[in-house]
């Protein structure tokens, strides 16, 4: 009988917790105040990769902050907003140490994007930041075709990259 009353003592007082904002499972704590956020479409200094670059990081972040928070999204002047540049976008020659056999290495191509993300907190000014730079990689062997792969690699990273801006921005966990 006890544990039943535990249990439901829990139950409600993450409920409560939960729906006033003040707790997440995903470890979102925004203020109460915090209603609505903002993604100025990012834009790009680099003149190598595919042309919608830009437009599909702001969707995947917009996609991110819709599903993970229950904040409603603004065109603009959004209690929360994000605006950034796609800084760089480059393969580079290396090895990778993975090998089927184990004796020699396989060269790989590894994409790397970096971008330059700002992010205000219009109700918490300490959480903001500006010009913040976040940079991932994927490889694929030498051997493959890298036109081929680009695409899927750009999401990869893509996910990554959002995830680190989700979790500097939001996540206090």
């Amino acid at each position: 009988m006890k544990s039943l009353i535990l249990r439901s003592s829990l139950y409600l007082t993450f409920s409560l917790l939960w729906s006033c904002g003040l707790f997440t499972f995903s470890g979102v704590a925004l203020s109460p105040d915090v209603k609505t956020f903002s993604i100025q479409t990012f834009h790009t200094e680099v003149s190598d990769g595919p042309i919608d670059m830009p437009s599909n990081l702001t969707e995947a972040l917009k996609e991110k902050l819709s599903r993970s928070t229950p904040l409603t999204r603004e065109e603009k002047d959004g209690d929360i907003q994000y605006e950034g540049i796609i800084k760089s976008f480059s393969y580079r020659t290396t090895f990778s140490t993975k090998s089927d056999n184990n004796d020699t290495p396989k060269e790989v191509q590894r994409l790397t994007i970096t971008i330059e993300v700002s992010f205000i907190n219009r109700f918490d000014e300490e959480a903001s930041f500006k010009k913040k730079q976040f940079s991932a990689s994927e490889d694929i062997l030498y051997t493959e075709n890298q036109l081929e792969k680009e695409p899927e690699l750009v999401k990869k990273i893509f996910t990554k990259l959002v995830d680190e801006i989700y979790n500097k921005s939001l996540d206090n966990w």
